[in-house]
């Protein structure tokens, strides 16, 4: 049995396809949300926190540690701490919002396409979905009855065809949060206090040496055991994860300031940041 839909038709369907009502182009996908969902949102943010914080220790210690051998004052070493705090905290947070600015343009650009897609060849794209649910282990004949259904809620029915096809999240072109931008440069900041704070209360500096690397071993610690906690693993292993990446970091850029520059006739900087 074949079915008028304006100027188309689609064989089989018990019911018109919606894609050509007007305004149909506007439809945006529709998500079924949950509390469970937006937990698993919030925890994920993590990484941002994770990620800030790890730069920022160990950006921070390399720079005070290199400073400070090389000046060997103690105000060099503070200012040149807190510049590179300030500067490092705006570019990571500048860095993660231009990059989520620019995922979100890519995915809205992919549901834009889609649409098209859907309207200009509903037929093909009705058969395309039939054929995904058939992937997820339905018969040809409860595929078809499935998808017959979603083509009369046009907002569940693209968001079904975007994961499917490209199995993305469209809630990733709604959200529009500063949030994460902000959670990057704070941690940043936080990670990079650590390593500057022993500086601001002792003058000797291989004493202020000492206490950033343990501070900075036990805040890479403490953001190890954090993200276990939300992820429920060990969070004693999860802690020495971190610190053992962050010290296999540190000990790459001691290395390549020590030896890298003599290459070049240049005299060894103790530590790269």
């Amino acid at each position: 049995m074949w079915y008028d839909i304006g100027m188309k038709r689609i064989h089989g369907l018990p019911e018109p396809v919606l894609v050509d009502l007007p305004g149909w182009r506007k439809v945006e996908p529709r998500i079924p949300d949950t509390a469970q969902r937006r937990q698993l949102a919030r925890q994920r943010s993590i990484r941002e926190i994770v990620f800030g914080v790890q730069d920022g220790i160990l950006t921070t210690l390399g720079i005070v540690t290199g400073v400070g051998v090389a000046e060997g004052e103690r105000s060099a070493v503070i200012i040149t701490g807190l510049l590179a705090l300030l500067a490092g905290a705006l570019s990571m947070g500048v860095g993660q919002y231009l990059g989520g600015k620019s995922e979100r343009e890519v995915v809205q650009a992919t549901i834009e396409m889609e649409k098209a897609e859907m309207e200009e060849h509903p037929q093909d794209e009705f058969a395309e979905q039939v054929a995904y649910y058939k992937l997820k282990g339905f018969s040809a004949e409860e595929a078809h009855m499935i998808v017959s259904r979603l083509v009369q809620n046009p907002d569940i029915y693209l968001h079904e065809m975007i994961r499917d096809e490209f199995g993305i999240d469209p809630r990733v072109a709604q959200d529009r949060s500063l949030r994460p931008a902000f959670a990057m440069a704070l941690s940043y900041a936080a990670g990079s206090l650590i390593p500057i704070v022993p500086y601001l209360f002792t003058a000797s500096h291989n004493a202020a040496a000492i206490a950033g690397l343990v501070l900075a071993v036990l805040g890479l610690f403490a953001i190890g055991a954090f993200a276990a906690r939300l992820s429920g693993r060990n969070p004693i292993l999860k802690g020495l994860e971190i610190v053992l990446f962050g010290a296999a970091v540190f000990a790459i850029s001691y290395l390549v300031g020590r030896y890298v520059p003599p290459l070049f006739g240049h005299p060894p900087v103790t530590v790269s940041g």
